[in-house]
């Protein structure tokens, strides 16, 4: 008997997105979060102003906020009672109850040792300063379980205990959370137009893998639930914390599904698209629920059981990859039962407030709402970032959620997070094109670098890269070859700081200037026709002909 070669199918463009791919909406890039910061400790000049100048926006409710939360966790040069933020900031308990919910958070976090710190790390400017000096020197000394000694605005030089550093590292995960909340909510009140074109954008990957889905239907029941069939042809490994790319795709998705838009099979059923959380059968506390009760995403276990010829489920289903693999600003880790429970808002729709999970301070609730007697009775006694397992039922704060820093130091991960991980790794393995949106593939990315190296040079297939950054020397379109040698030279004459510069530099030491091109025009522009996204545009950016050209994600004109 002839035995067949097994090669399994998996999503053939990875698309990576990064810090810069949101960047348009004003959601802060790692750099931009250093600059952040660093301005919280600038030395002489008072706490308000370090706060207005970190957080960029002239809103004197949120300045006060930060402020207040600052002196509440210990800011080092700020005099104020701590008692009078605490009354400000928590109006409606008794003097006891804000005593209580002081130590609670001073046992959990700790910002007066993160500025001293930060005050001690190189790169004494806000232009020089690197947010992953102030990680790796957290993560260092938490891992080898040693304390160092830090900076003093007394003029001594405190001894920090390593136990303390858990509390810093958890401060700085909080005020990174913070400040992009922050930035989503000015999105939504001030960018709309912009998400809107992102949106857009959706709405074409939308279309894209509904066409897919009726030209690899051959018409046979038995291929809905194999996998050439039921999954994406491209796969999402979000570089980033936040969950905005993840909701635009399911609020696209939910929309066009509810409307039952295209049918497919035999009896023709409702085409419906779902996301695999990149392996990890993770609950997601429902979005528009009345509990917590969890919902679960689909993945590729059920997307067979549905459609399985022998059932009338109703729906065919086809799902889409997405990565988190170092965590997200939503999830939340369960200190009791060590599950992973995610946070996605409390109602649909892209310009939702409640998008990202409450923080500790009553201000930056943004609509969420308890919906437990156990969430309700915390809120009550001041823990307004409480969210319930949705497994177990314990109290989760915004501390747990797991968050991998960009560092050198990566310690050890959750399991889930592994997880992640280890089916990114799979998946990298099996794409032919890699496509960087904002990401610019950084040393210290160590896992990643080194899997698409070796899937290179196993040279069992070509692989492709394109490089979408921004510069003001735009592109206006791909280059390739002696194009982006020529567009080098005239950058690093130009714009020599650009960052678009280092990611050019990594992706030609991984594939070779023959196998990259470059758009430096930026996102959204790299797939917009006027103000909306271009079917055309998108399908070059994910699935270039001359990479693609005869291949499975070949499709019939539109």
């Amino acid at each position: 008997m002839k035995m067949l070669e097994y090669k399994p199918i998996w999503p053939e463009t990875a698309v990576f997105w990064g810090a810069g791919a949101t960047a348009a909406i004003g959601v802060r890039t790692t750099p931009t979060i250093g600059v952040s910061i660093y301005r919280l400790v600038i030395p002489g000049v008072s706490l308000r102003e370090r706060v207005k100048q970190a957080i960029q926006y002239d809103n004197s409710t949120w300045i006060n906020a930060v402020k207040d939360l600052l002196i509440i966790l210990g800011d080092p040069e700020d005099s104020e009672d701590v008692s009078n933020c605490m009354r400000r900031q928590y109006p409606n308990l008794s003097d006891v109850e804000r005593q209580t919910r002081l130590k609670q958070l001073r046992d959990s976090y700790d910002w007066g040792n993160l500025y001293n710190i930060i005050r001690i790390c190189p790169g004494q400017s806000e232009e020089d300063f690197e947010l992953s000096d102030l990680f790796n020197i957290l993560d260092m000394h938490i891992q080898n379980n040693q304390g160092f000694y830090a900076y003093n605005h007394a003029g001594d030089e405190p001894f920090i205990p390593s136990g303390k550093l858990i509390q810093v590292r958890n401060t700085l995960k909080m005020l990174t959370v913070l400040l992009h909340t922050l930035d989503f909510q000015n999105a939504i009140l001030n960018n709309r137009s912009i998400l809107n074109q992102y949106e857009s954008f959706v709405e074409v990957l939308y279309k894209l893998m509904v066409d897919e889905a009726h030209d690899l239907y051959p018409g046979m029941n038995k291929k809905l639930t194999q996998r050439e069939f039921y999954l994406f042809s491209y796969s999402i490994i979000s570089m980033n914390w936040d969950p905005i790319l993840l909701w635009l795709l399911f609020n696209v998705h939910k929309k066009n599904n509810d409307l039952k838009r295209t049918h497919i099979g035999i009896p023709p059923m409702p085409l419906k698209l779902f996301h695999d959380m990149g392996g990890h059968f993770m609950g997601v506390r429902q979005i528009d629920g009345q509990t917590p009760q969890v919902w679960y995403p689909f993945n590729e276990t059920v997307v067979q059981r549905i459609n399985d010829p022998e059932h009338v489920t109703g729906r065919r289903v086809r799902v889409g990859k997405f990565y988190f693999p170092h965590g997200c600003s939503g999830w939340r880790e369960c200190p009791n039962c060590g599950k992973l429970t995610m946070y996605m808002g409390s109602d649909w729709g892209l310009n939702t407030a409640s998008l990202f999970p409450p923080l500790p301070l009553p201000v930056f609730q943004f609509g969420f709402q308890a919906r437990s007697a156990e969430e309700f009775r915390a809120q009550n006694m001041g823990k307004i970032d409480a969210i319930q397992c949705s497994f177990c039922g314990t109290l989760t704060e915004t501390f747990d959620a797991p968050l991998i820093m960009q560092s050198n130091f990566k310690g050890f991960h959750p399991s889930f997070i592994e997880e992640v991980q280890r089916d990114m790794r799979v998946s990298l393995e099996g794409t032919k094109h890699v496509v960087l949106m904002g990401y610019s593939l950084p040393l210290d990315d160590v896992i990643y670098r080194s899997v698409l190296s070796a899937r290179k040079n196993r040279g069992e297939s070509k692989l492709f890269c394109s490089i979408v950054g921004k510069s003001s020397i735009l592109t206006n379109g791909w280059i390739y070859g002696t194009g982006i040698e020529q567009y080098m030279k005239r950058i690093k004459e130009e714009e020599p700081e650009s960052s678009l510069i280092k990611t050019i530099k990594s992706a030609q030491e991984l594939f070779g200037i023959e196998n990259i091109r470059v758009c430096s025009d930026g996102i959204p522009n790299v797939f917009l026709n006027g103000e909306k996204a271009s079917v055309d545009k998108v399908k070059d950016l994910l699935y270039p002909t001359n990479v693609f050209q005869g291949n499975r994600v070949e499709r019939k004109s539109m």
